[in-house]
């Protein structure tokens, strides 16, 4: 159904697809959309003769039927060149609609012109200042992702560099192996969430590869960074590990931590070039706030990468691009508050604040906390219904391999009554072998919360 409401709300008319997803994923919705042509690819299409039909036959590279009226990609390509002339605005005129995330609603499109996008990119040059010709960005988050658009694909393209592309994310012997092989020393980039750093730092067998200073430039978003794996990854890897901050709507990059000098974890960084940000009040959007914790709000950006609005929804346009002191802003969703150097600290998104008997709970915060307990790898918190208190607390806790079966919910939640303040303590927990994640890697909440029976039975 998701891909289904994709197709309808862009309202598309061709589309193309691996035949191996054909049947599962397009068949069944085909009739409900507005799909009139089909292109259809194989993954083996571009490789040698012999080793496509041994792997097909061998049943190593998947396929599917596909209609007998579908293009094949491989045999459009061979059309001769006859470009029309075309002539844009390229403030104007759409390049792409990427859709958000959907973490907190059902997914919108965002309008993304082709300023908005290339903007971005020559935005994001001057951060990637170690890229260039030849450089390799690692490609392990799927393209179709605002982040991986613009920080992997665009980027690439626009620093004359190449893409180390993986069609999944791969086994740490697998990226290891690649990149000691094919990666060029000191100029690679690697752009992820947070977990994929994780991972490659608590890789045991790290050291049995050669990438100490391969990668130069790498940038954690879809969540935020935490000290301990930037530490852990620079100092087996020899990159140097960054925040970043965006949002599909703003193409998507906002901000990023510096590489070198002064370098604030816990902080979204500084805005880049051209961005301006502010704290708005939460309500109205109206009212600009000091610095501190105490001016506490919305996180509100204008650059030129800032989208042209919602597909189709002027309402929600209107919502969420405001106008302030004559220019036009992003109301981010996200709550925070800017410290006296201008850099954001971000508390948590607005819609996911938790009310327990008049206080407002931030997630991220007690995921740090709870995070803190020596045998908890992950963790999310989210808020459920509850006469008495409003809501409550629950935490979903992933443990360390070497503590499970050994920690307890008992251990834990006496644990955080001792070393938390009294409203922000769960009041449940539930042990899980993972988290639910995007394909980013950033954790959803609303899936757990939505799933617990509490949730269910109030709604």
């Amino acid at each position: 159904m998701e891909i289904l409401h994709q197709l309808t709300t862009t309202n598309a008319v061709a589309l193309i697809v691996l035949d191996a997803l054909y049947p599962e994923s397009i068949e069944p919705i085909l009739s409900q959309s507005n799909i009139k042509t089909i292109i259809a690819t194989n993954i083996g299409d571009f490789l040698p003769g012999l080793k496509r039909t041994l792997g097909k036959l061998l049943k190593k590279i998947p396929t599917g039927k596909v209609p007998s009226d579908a293009h094949s990609f491989k045999e459009l390509l061979k059309t001769p060149v006859d470009l029309p002339e075309v002539k844009i605005d390229p403030e104007e005129d759409t390049a792409t609609y990427i859709m958000t995330g959907g973490t907190t609603g059902i997914p919108k499109a965002a309008v993304l012109t082709h300023f908005n996008l290339v903007s971005n990119c020559i935005q994001a040059r001057a951060w990637f200042f170690k890229g260039g010709e030849g450089a390799c960005n690692v490609g392990v988050l799927p393209l179709f992702h605002s982040f991986a658009m613009t920080s992997i694909m665009n980027a690439a393209i626009y620093l004359g560099g190449w893409m180390m592309l993986f069609p999944r994310p791969p086994a740490q012997d697998e990226i290891c192996a690649t990149i000691e092989k094919i990666a060029p020393e000191g100029s690679t980039i690697y752009c992820g969430a947070e977990i994929l750093f994780k991972r490659l730092a608590e890789f045991p067998e790290l050291k049995k590869y050669n990438i100490m200073g391969k990668f130069s430039l790498c940038v954690s978003g879809a969540g935020p960074l935490h000290r301990p794996v930037q530490e852990a990854f620079e100092k087996v890897t020899g990159g140097r590990l960054t925040e970043g901050y965006g949002l599909t709507e703003a193409s998507p990059i906002v901000s990023a931590g510096p590489f070198w000098g002064k370098r604030k974890i816990g902080t979204i960084g500084l805005p880049f070039p051209g961005t301006d940000w502010k704290i708005l009040d939460t309500e109205t959007g109206t009212r600009e706030l000091g610095i501190g914790p105490d001016n506490t709000g919305e996180i509100c950006v204008a650059g030129p990468q800032v989208m042209k609005g919602y597909l189709n929804q002027p309402e929600e346009t209107v919502d969420t691009l405001i106008q302030f002191e004559g220019r036009t802003f992003l109301r981010t969703g996200d709550i925070g508050y800017m410290d006296e150097d201008g850099q954001i600290v971000i508390l948590d998104r607005k819609k996911q604040l938790i009310k327990y008997r008049g206080y407002s709970v931030y997630p991220k915060e007690v995921e740090e906390l709870v995070g803190g307990h020596p045998s908890v790898s992950e963790v999310a918190a989210a808020g459920l219904p509850d006469q008495e208190s409003g809501e409550i607390i629950k935490v979903w806790v992933v443990l360390k391999d070497d503590h499970k079966g050994k920690a307890s919910e008992e251990e834990i939640l006496k644990w955080c009554k001792e070393n938390m303040t009294h409203y922000k303590v769960p009041r449940l927990l539930e042990f899980r072998d993972e988290l639910p994640k995007t394909l980013v890697g950033k954790v959803m909440r609303r899936e757990l919360q939505e799933a617990d029976p509490l949730w269910k039975e109030a709604k």
